[in-house]
């Protein structure tokens, strides 16, 4: 007991400032700790009221977007006047509908692997969807790829144009630099001007959505897959007449296939605008909020547009008002095939393009 050291009052004081410092770095933490969980309750309560608040003012645009859908779709209401003279040299005079919205949609051929390459991109899918508001009917009208047309080569870094050529309808999306430049513009402007048939006729294609190979897979697992029916016997596929299942797996097998048993461009034309029709039953179903976010969520990586949120729920909201089985009508473009110095080309019936555009886009003025 002897060898046992004494404490002394100045080893109790100095234990005691040990403890009392311990006991205060535990107050500092647990203060500490007190103060984050307050940050981030306060945090978790402002993201919460965002995202209702997001949540009603989504609804209160749907809810608006639901009552005149068109409103919000119509770029420009000006009337586009032509004269028409007959065989019989009788005129009259056609005016523009104005309630149709019509949207080019493009296919890209740009994946992964050309970008690692740096080819060009061209447009193989070329659709215009023509939405009628008044009877709630939609037009899908294809053109053919190699459809040739005159258009314009643009200056990459400021849009304007550089030169013209005649070339398949396809180049217009190269000819305009491409997804990093103004592809779609320089596609748009082709389209007009083929559909104008030499100047005749005035259409407007207010919006465009171009989605490249990579991003097809994608738009239809968005959707959760979609049903089609085999119009041809495509051996990766099925049989004719038989119903599948179009997903991200086979989904470019099925809108890209046009040699053995394809059907060629026809038969892929007539693919592309069934997957459409199918998309269109799938979104339907969806309901217009469901599917314009899933859309936005899942697929916009892949896609580059000019239309909006509040425009895609109006473009969803169009398709809750009408039957999509019975009020879809499908065009391709007429053409026959031409080959000019060594490149197969196609060239479109002139009168068949105008007479359609005309009965399609106009009405006789009243």
């Amino acid at each position: 007991m002897g060898d046992m050291p004494r404490r002394t009052e100045a080893t109790v004081k100095h234990e005691g400032k040990g403890k009392a410092a311990e006991r205060g770095q535990h107050t500092e933490k647990k203060g500490g700790r007190k103060q984050w969980i307050r940050i981030l309750s306060i945090a978790l309560s402002v993201l919460l009221v965002c995202c209702v608040g997001a949540v009603f003012w989504l609804y209160r645009i749907y809810r608006g977007i639901n009552e005149n859908p068109l409103s919000v779709l119509v770029k420009d209401n000006t009337a586009h006047t032509t004269t028409v003279v007959d065989d019989s040299g009788k005129q009259a005079n056609y005016v523009t509908q104005e309630h149709l919205v019509n949207i080019l949609l493009l296919g890209i051929d740009s994946n992964e692997e050309r970008v690692s390459w740096n080819m060009g991109y061209r447009s193989d899918v070329m659709i215009l969807c023509s939405l009628d508001f008044d009877s709630k009917t939609m037009t899908m009208m294809s053109i053919p790829r190699d459809t040739y047309v005159p258009m314009n080569k643009l200056d990459y870094k400021t849009g304007a144009v550089k030169s013209r050529t005649k070339n398949k309808i396809n180049a217009a999306y190269a000819f305009g630099g491409g997804p990093q430049h103004f592809g779609e513009k320089n596609a748009v402007d082709c389209v007009k001007e083929f559909l104008s048939c030499n100047g005749k006729l005035d259409i407007a294609v207010d919006y465009y959505a171009s989605i490249d190979m990579d991003g097809i897979p994608k738009l239809v697992d968005a959707v959760g897959g979609v049903q089609v029916v085999l119009d041809r016997t495509i051996d990766e596929l099925g049989k004719k007449g038989e119903t599948i299942t179009i997903n991200g797996s086979n989904v470019d097998t099925y809108v890209r296939k046009r040699k053995q048993d394809g059907g060629g461009d026809p038969g892929r034309n007539d693919r592309q605008q069934a997957l459409l029709v199918a998309l269109a039953k799938k979104i339907k179903s969806m309901g217009a909020i469901n599917a314009a976010t899933s859309l936005y969520n899942d697929a916009t990586q892949y896609i580059k547009t000019n239309v909006s949120l509040e425009e895609a729920l109006a473009f969803a909201t169009f398709l809750q008002g009408f039957d999509v089985d019975s009020g879809i009508t499908q065009y391709r473009v007429e053409v026959t095939s031409k080959t000019m110095n060594g490149t197969y080309y196609e060239i479109a019936n002139e009168k068949a393009l105008y007479n359609f555009v005309l009965s399609h886009f106009y009405r006789p003025e009243a």
